[in-house]
């Protein structure tokens, strides 16, 4: 989960590490000003229940961290809240807590901020099992990382146990209730807040009428987007993504059947998997390499979610 990142939607990157075939999935960050946190839970939710159901093996999740960020509240510690409840305390041992952007501050400032973080904010899932480094931007510390999670086991992230397995929506989550909390807190803020203005407008002069007014339908429209988003987090997305899945399987068994094909499992689970993750074009035949040259009777190709 990048904190702060540009990510719009779940991009996913085809890459080999050494003779694993590794697919790295970057996915949009919180508190992104353009889409609600209710909207990138969804996505980063279908993402994993599809991986999960197509049976591609996920190997761990890194967390990025801004070391020139140099505090750690309001809307981070909120990220990190949702954060550690999509993965579960049985997975923490499988993330990595990386800062990145050491070229922006002196080491003596980066080694103070990473101590507050390892003290502090990062605590519980050191704790836990969570290893910290350091991402410097280049090759050698993202192959480092990535070959690191590729030695550990399989994981099963608590939001897909829990959308899947126990068939919840979005809301009964707990990284949903995270979400919903804040969703209730901001509705009914909204509700008093538009109740005083409609009785500022009452006692307000024909100059300040208008100002008055602009803020009560601000307020309509945040009231609006909140409530939207609590019916949002009501949806079954282990049953949407069940139901996607199954049109597409079924088209691939059409198409594979008037060629006189066997349905090879892997190509045909990662095709689908591309549904749901962006796919760089300038990766797409590199992707299409991996499908063509997959062996359906071998193992699912390691899946590494990058949050």
């Amino acid at each position: 989960m990048h904190c702060n990142s540009g990510t719009s939607v779940c991009q996913g990157v085809p890459t080999e590490i050494g003779n694993s075939k590794v697919l790295l999935i970057d996915t949009p960050g919180f508190d992104d000003s353009q889409r609600s946190d209710t909207e990138i839970l969804t996505a980063i939710a279908k993402m994993l229940a599809a991986q999960y159901k197509l049976g591609v093996s996920l190997k761990g999740v890194i967390y990025l961290h801004r070391i020139t960020d140099n505090r750690y509240q309001g809307s981070s510690v909120k990220t990190l809240n949702i954060f550690k409840e999509i993965c579960g305390e049985s997975s923490l041992k499988n993330v990595i807590l990386a800062s990145t952007r050491w070229d922006k501050v002196t080491e003596s400032e980066g080694a103070s901020r990473e101590n507050r973080l390892r003290e502090h904010f990062w605590s519980y899932m050191i704790s836990h099992g969570s290893t910290m480094t350091r991402y410097y931007g280049d090759r050698d510390s993202a192959v480092g990382m990535v070959s690191q999670l590729l030695g550990s086991g399989n994981i099963v992230l608590d939001l897909q146990r829990q959308l899947v397995d126990e068939g919840r929506t979005l809301e009964q989550t707990s990284a949903g209730a995270v979400i919903n909390g804040d969703l209730a807190e901001s509705i009914a803020s909204s509700k008093a807040e538009i109740e005083s203005l409609k009785r500022q407008l009452h006692q307000s002069n024909a100059a300040m009428m208008e100002r008055v007014e602009d803020d009560r339908r601000q307020q309509e429209v945040a009231l609006y987007q909140a409530e939207s988003d609590q019916v949002r987090l009501q949806a079954d997305i282990a049953a949407e993504v069940r139901d996607e899945i199954n049109v597409e399987m079924a088209r691939a068994k059409k198409k594979s059947s008037k060629l006189g094909l066997i349905l090879p499992l892997l190509p045909t689970a990662l095709s689908i998997l591309g549904m749901f993750v962006g796919i760089s074009p300038s990766m797409t035949s590199f992707f299409g390499s991996w499908i063509v040259g997959s062996d359906s009777q071998g193992p699912l190709s390691e899946i590494f979610a990058n949050f």
